[in-house]
């Protein structure tokens, strides 16, 4: 079994003629096989292994709506994880073009495609430090303010702007921490380009973490929200994120405000 983890970067955030994505690949037990950086739809769909499994991705694979956001998106704003609020109309104007979706077909090839998101599967991992996944599940109340506490840490650009470099240092430690990195590290002292470099890798890593933890762990270890239609998005878990998503979602269903 091999995972693979894909990073979509739009052109704002790196370079401004090709679109630049990172992939990383991991083997069964969860050591590093491949990191790159692959530019154009052709160059991904060929960079990746056909041996692969399970392929998480960071973009949206599927937006049904043309504004506001998606029922996945409702969610997690009550589960206070806020994701970016996709439709088809936001991602035409921040990014020009909805590249998950145009790629969705030539990534399932053979695979298991999913949706994540590298920010969340960061907070999880620094949740998970101070609170084993084995312990018994505390309280809504006291997991939700517990919760609030934690903060995944801040690398990416904004905009046209830099990678934080003491941010990518930190979201490297948390996935050394859980994966085998075979070796690479961020640049210790980087540029702006290869700290913008580095920001694509580590999302690459984090999205093939949760195929990693997906394939091993199914719904033990994530939380898989939506419907492929609508849109679905995978998040590692554990209890209390799993019991805090199942009670807002039937209450979103039961209030006719999400459809998934």
């Amino acid at each position: 079994m091999e995972v693979a983890g894909l990073h979509l970067l739009q052109t704002l955030a790196l370079v401004g003629s090709p679109r630049r994505s990172a992939i990383a690949r991991l083997d069964e037990a969860g050591r590093l096989l491949g990191l790159e950086l692959v530019d154009g739809d052709d160059e991904i769909v060929a960079a990746l292994p056909s041996s692969a499994a399970t392929l998480a991705v960071d973009a949206p694979l599927a937006v049904p709506n043309d504004a506001s956001q998606r029922d996945v998106e409702r969610v997690l704003a009550w589960c206070d994880a806020p994701a970016f609020p996709a439709s088809r109309r936001r991602l035409e104007q921040v990014h020009g073009g909805q590249r998950g979706v145009t790629l969705a077909p030539r990534l399932a090839a053979g695979r298991r495609v999913v949706e994540t998101l590298p920010g969340h599967v960061l907070r999880q991992l620094v949740w998970e430090r101070e609170h084993p996944r084995g312990a018994p599940p505390l309280g809504l109340a006291l997991y939700r303010r517990a919760w609030l506490g934690v903060r995944a840490p801040e690398y990416r650009p904004k905009g046209r702007g830099r990678a934080k470099p003491a941010g990518l240092a930190a979201a490297y430690g948390l996935l050394a921490e859980v994966l085998d990195l075979a070796g690479w590290t961020p640049e210790p002292e980087p540029d702006d380009w290869a700290a913008l470099h580095d920001a694509a890798r580590l999302d690459a890593l984090a999205c093939a973490y949760l195929a990693w933890r997906l394939e091993r762990e199914g719904e033990r270890g994530t939380v898989a929200i939506g419907n492929p239609e609508r849109g679905l998005i995978v998040l590692p878990a554990d209890a209390n994120l799993r019991n805090r998503v199942a009670v807002n979602l039937e209450r979103l269903r039961d209030e006719g405000a999400v459809h998934i």
